[in-house]
């Protein structure tokens, strides 16, 4: 039988999915059965941090045979370049995916160069 203490639960890495678009570059993080409250998000010179726990939220009148699922503590940090505008990033938790979207300064698009004729 499987028991699962406080002392047992360990540091886990959620899996991360970062992509560009014309616009903005998104931060998605897998996060299934972390409650929103326990999700701490802080960008401080050029990095982001992601740091949050998952709760075993057992019944002591149950007998598990079996836990897969890991609890614990999570933090995860990436560097956030200066051509992102960290004053608008949006945050929102859906469906246990924590999904950052941070828009691009007007220096990080990409600028049409006219070429002229002589």
């Amino acid at each position: 039988m499987a028991q699962l203490t406080k002392r047992s639960a360990r540091y886990w890495t959620p899996r991360a999915d970062i992509y560009a678009t014309k616009d903005h570059v998104v931060v998605q993080l897998d996060v299934p059965g972390v409650n929103i409250e326990a999700i701490d998000l802080q960008c401080e010179k050029g990095m982001l941090s992601i740091k949050g726990e998952r709760s075993f939220n057992g019944d002591e009148e149950r007998q598990y045979y079996r836990v897969e699922n890991v609890y614990g503590p999570f933090e995860r940090y990436f560097e956030i370049p200066r051509t992102l505008d960290v004053e608008k990033v949006e945050a929102k938790y859906d469906a246990g995916v924590l999904t950052l979207t941070f828009p691009k300064t007007e220096a990080a698009k990409p600028k049409k160069i006219a070429i002229q004729a002589s």
